[in-house]
């Protein structure tokens, strides 16, 4: 990602079974246990075989069942409807920004997730 303390994976990239919003939580979740201190984010992508509103839609479910998740607000990109965000309060500490960009006449869609982590600056 190209900043200091940042990690990126790629998650479902040469898998040979579907991605799902499910993997997406879960490999962020599990890059989140394995981050270095400092570490200020970590982020995942994936390649669904669904259209975009229902990739989203599965994005919300999957946040729908995580105890103590909060959305603080999701919708629409861009003015064509071919990009959706959305920002959650994942986990104590956290929020994830999640995107959704509709492919191939909105045959599958790519989904982002960036879980950002809040730091102790203070001591500068």
């Amino acid at each position: 990602m190209g900043r200091s303390g940042a990690r990126e994976e790629e998650a479902g990239a040469g898998d040979s079974h579907a991605s799902t919003a499910a993997s997406l939580l879960a490999e962020l979740d599990r890059l989140s246990a394995d981050r270095e201190a400092g570490e200020g984010q970590v982020a995942v992508e994936l390649r669904m075989d669904e259209g975009l509103i229902p990739a989203a839609r599965s994005v919300l479910q999957v946040y729908q069942g995580v105890e103590g998740a909060r959305l603080y607000s999701s919708g629409y990109l861009d003015l064509k409807g071919n990009a959706w965000g959305a920002i959650v309060q994942a986990r104590s500490g956290c929020i994830d920004v999640v995107t959704v960009a509709a492919l191939e006449e909105d045959s599958a869609s790519t989904v982002r997730a960036v879980r950002m982590f809040a730091t102790d600056d203070a001591e500068g």
